[in-house]
């Protein structure tokens, strides 16, 4: 009899473990956010809810925009709460530092947006990035935006285009700002903004000045987005410009990092020899000069630096691992400088 009460304790002690184990596993998918990195990075998601929508698909929508763990834990949370015939239509702007159930209690507040959706681009962010991360947020498919974001009739009337032909991609010129637009925006409608932003930001009498220095806006901005891409702060540009400048003056080969990047789609710091001997116009280790456009959408900073480059002897550069800039007149105190500071 002893026995049997002692293996009916460790049975109910069983039971008890995993019901409690389970019930915490629960409240960790359901109470807390996906996110765990910095709030501030977190993307904001547009998440819409059409009119007749169920729990069951609106769940589902959910885990596959990545803002919550389960589709099936967070539908039987709603069947639980009573939210079958609660959900409110309308687009959410939400995001993975909420909590699964805190997103559902935004659906059944109909806390919907109603106005307009504010979106950020980075300084540097290429064409591609701006296209993924309208597709993540939800505003748009990546192909669609792609799509807009080339040379066409519609854009002919901005005269800073000009030296662009019919497909160019429209890549240094979606100028890199926080733009409030509405959820039913088309892509060439977010584009138009950005152009115009840049058209405002890069002002008729700069441009005029760029004229008077016998270069054009195109090169300028090429040059920019490399300075954007090859600076580790903004102090520092007019001297990244300057020791590009300063090859370009001479004819020696731009050798940029970035421009490797761009091409191979990575984010090196230092590039391999196999990288740099990859053929391709953009690749500046083969090719003199500039490429043919930018590598990305440079800000304020970087333009004006590329405007008015440092006059420098200055012909190499390189950053230390606390990214202090090092430059270097000769070749020889380049790699002095490597030794001392990167191998």
């Amino acid at each position: 009899m002893k026995k049997i009460i002692i293996l009916g304790a460790c049975v109910v002690g069983a039971l008890v473990f995993l019901v409690a184990g389970g019930l915490f596993f629960v409240r960790q998918q359901l109470y807390s956010p996906l996110w765990t990195g910095d709030a501030q990075e977190a993307p904001e998601i547009i998440v819409e809810v059409l009119p007749g929508q169920g729990l069951r698909q609106v769940s589902r929508e959910l885990a596959a925009a990545g803002l919550v763990p389960s589709a099936r834990l967070l539908e039987w949370y709603g069947r639980h709460q009573g939210y079958q015939t609660r959900l409110q239509a309308g687009r959410y702007q939400v995001s993975p530092v909420f909590a699964p159930v805190e997103i559902m209690r935004e659906i059944v507040a109909g806390n919907a947006v109603f106005e307009e959706i504010t979106i950020t681009i980075p300084e540097g962010w290429t064409l591609e990035h701006i296209a993924i991360h309208l597709e993540e947020i939800g505003l748009f498919e990546e192909d669609r935006f792609r799509q807009a974001a080339v040379m066409q009739e519609r854009y002919r009337d901005l005269a800073f285009l000009e030296a662009l032909e019919e497909g160019d991609l429209l890549e240094g010129y979606l100028f890199p700002a926080t733009y409030r637009v509405f959820p039913e925006s088309t892509p060439e409608s977010v584009v138009r903004r950005m152009l115009g932003t840049f058209g405002n930001r890069v002002s008729p009498r700069l441009r005029q000045e760029i004229a008077d220095q016998g270069r054009r806006l195109h090169d300028v901005i090429t040059l920019a987005s490399i300075v954007q891409k090859e600076s580790a702060g903004v102090g520092e540009m007019p001297d990244v410009a300057g020791v590009f400048w300063h090859r370009l003056q001479i004819g020696m080969r731009l050798e940029s990092d970035a421009t490797v990047n761009y091409v191979l789609g990575t984010n090196r710091r230092q590039p391999t020899f196999a990288d740099t001997a990859v053929q391709h116009p953009y690749n500046t280790y083969r090719n003199a000069g500039l490429p043919p456009g930018p590598i990305g959408n440079p800000g304020m900073d970087a333009i004006l630096a590329a405007v008015h480059p440092a006059d420098t002897a200055y012909l190499f550069f390189l950053h230390k691992t606390n990214n202090e800039i090092v430059l270097s007149r000769t070749f020889r105190d380049h790699l002095a400088a490597k030794a001392r500071y990167l191998d």
